[in-house]
């Protein structure tokens, strides 16, 4: 009797396991809508660009990242600076010389770079790159320039200076020597621009990260919002290394992007000096290590956190009110986080001390 009852165990056992598997197959399973997922690596503009795509197949998914980075590739050799022959680097070799005929992108992107510097009071000003040239950043030897060769250099940072012809698409640079970089804004720009590459396609959710810069498409699949580590400024590690201060959770559509005094920086004596200069004085400015820009399009938030960042908390929090929809978050010299109104419900802090 006992071993009658035993066996009609184990075939209860082996139906229910049955069913388990057949449900499995069937993908009948409880899980995380988030697992339909891929990301797709790829090096440019000097950074790795992340791309995650949801509610579609891999092989798509792969086709789909192949047309956004062929878009971004091909905007970085007409915007960059540094890439021989682009349009930029026409610009600024015809500089005191000659009008460049350029492409459309090019002029909208120095359109709104021109924009953006009459809207910060020249804190964001498309044509540092003497400057960013006399300090060596982007070289494998950076230095700090003597006072006398910045007062040599200053009078070529002016982007009040720059003549747009817009009926010819057209950019005249009037001094021999002025030079353009678009380095605050362009990388917004190309990855604004891989995001319209996936709207073409049917994607239920997207994610873009072009070296923490990031711009987000859609709803991920689970319903939660989306989140967003800030780095803490003063805790320079790498990958899971890393230390953050804050945590953005933010729903929808919209860009994060992060300009920070850890981000390209030398040390000599002791002292830290970074790319984020000042083009009053072409000095690295100093009173902040870190800002943070929510915006609902990269190219307006890479803007911004170059100004803000040049500005100060005070001036900084005050021109982010000109626009509607955009907020920061703000990192102080003490290491102290201020953020603007608009992210009261959408941030998390892990710092002691804040402020707003």
């Amino acid at each position: 009797m006992k071993r009658s009852k035993q066996r009609k165990r184990h075939v209860q056992v082996l139906m229910i396991l049955c069913i388990c598997l057949l449900f499995s197959a069937l993908g009948c399973r409880p899980g995380n809508p988030d697992d339909d997922k891929t990301t797709i690596t790829r090096l440019l503009m000097d950074t790795r660009v992340d791309l995650t795509l949801y509610g579609i197949d891999k092989k798509t998914s792969e086709r789909i990242a192949g047309e956004v980075f062929a878009e971004m590739e091909r905007l970085e050799s007409i915007l960059s600076r540094t890439v021989a022959a682009s349009d930029l680097d026409r610009v600024n070799r015809a500089a005191g010389e000659e009008w460049v005929d350029v492409s459309p992108e090019l002029f909208f992107v120095l359109s709104k770079a021109l924009e953006f510097a009459e809207l910060s009071g020249g804190a964001f000003d498309p044509t540092v790159a003497p400057l960013l040239e006399l300090w060596g950043f982007g070289t494998a030897h950076p230095r700090v320039p003597s006072g006398e060769e910045l007062q040599k250099v200053l009078p070529l940072i002016d982007y009040r200076l720059v003549e747009l012809d817009e009926d010819r698409s057209a950019v005249f640079l009037p001094l021999k020597g002025m030079k353009l970089d678009l380095g605050g804004i362009a990388k917004g720009f190309i990855i604004d621009r891989g995001i319209e590459v996936v709207r073409k396609f049917d994607v239920q959710a997207s994610f873009l990260n072009a070296g923490g810069d990031i711009r987000i498409y859609g709803e991920k699949p689970s319903g939660e919002r989306w989140t967003v580590g800030i780095q803490d400024p003063n805790v320079n590690g790498k990958g899971s290394d890393r230390t953050y201060i804050a945590a953005l959770r933010l729903e929808g559509e919209g860009s994060v992007v992060t300009s920070g005094d850890y981000q390209r920086f030398f040390k000599k004596n002791g002292k830290k000096y970074h790319h984020i200069l000042n083009p009053a004085d072409g000095k690295p400015a100093r009173q902040l290590t870190s800002v943070t820009i929510v915006a609902g399009d990269a190219l307006t938030a890479d803007a911004l956190s170059t100004a803000v960042f040049v500005l100060g908390r005070e001036k900084g929090l005050s021109l982010l009110k000109h626009f509607p929809g955009v907020d920061g978050v703000i990192v102080d010299q003490e290491g102290k986080v201020h953020y603007s109104p608009g992210l009261e419900d959408k941030i998390q802090l892990n710092a002691q001390q804040t402020g707003r």
